[in-house]
């Protein structure tokens, strides 16, 4: 059975749960031992990283080189296009994500553990960035209604719980992630996707737990 390193407040790791569940493999689920970059962990997954995944004789880092994995040895359903050139855009979207995307969320993880306030101004210019960051997707996407036309890919395992989680952010500190008209289509076909659900799901308590450790915020 394949192992799963993960923590379930990860976009990372949950772009992988979906993977996982979509293609339908059998997988356990559990955090890194001693936590992520113990020695513990690394006699398992050398990077210390999550998430972390092993299988057999192979111990995997880096969830995108994860997803390419997943893809090779269960190739159905598939989650990459056929055509080469929609191949290529999903890596380029799953690259914006890493890149771009999610780090304008991540964005927020600092003022947070600093405790500081939910009025605190800082939050107002972290949204903003934040829907800045979101609007660079607007003319890379299809939205047909998934992100590369009318089948799930990639994309929508990289995405989906980072839509969810930014929205939720926003939220908790009295702002609004604004999403162009594109971009609000594809979201609406993500959450359709019942195994993303259950990460967007998974993530948003678990969100919601890692916060109220450090600052108190309406639910």
């Amino acid at each position: 059975m394949i192992q799963f390193f993960a923590y379930p407040e990860s976009v990372f790791c949950a772009k992988v749960r979906i993977a996982l569940d979509m293609k339908n493999l059998d997988y356990a689920e559990v955090p890194p031992p001693d936590g992520y970059g113990s020695a513990a962990y690394k006699k398992i997954i050398p990077a210390g990283s999550i998430p972390g995944l092993q299988d057999g004789g192979a111990a995997l880092s880096d969830s995108n080189a994860i997803l390419e994995y997943l893809e090779e040895i269960a190739p159905s359903p598939a989650l990459l296009p056929e055509k080469p050139a929609e191949r290529a855009k999903v890596r380029a979207l799953m690259g914006l994500h890493d890149t771009r995307i999610e780090p304008s969320v991540r964005a927020f993880y600092a003022s947070i553990k600093a405790g500081k306030s939910p009025k605190d101004e800082v939050y107002k210019e972290l949204i903003a960035d934040m829907s800045a960051a979101f609007e660079r997707l607007e003319d890379v996407i299809d939205a047909e209604p998934y992100a590369v036309g009318p089948y799930v890919t990639l994309a929508e395992c990289a995405y989906a719980t980072t839509f969810s989680q930014a929205q939720q952010l926003a939220a908790l500190f009295g702002g609004e992630l604004q999403l162009k008209p594109k971009c609000q289509r594809w979201w609406q076909a993500m959450q359709s996707l019942s195994h993303a659900a259950t990460s967007i799901d998974m993530n948003r308590k678990a969100m919601q737990d890692w916060v109220s450790k450090f600052i108190q915020v309406d639910a």
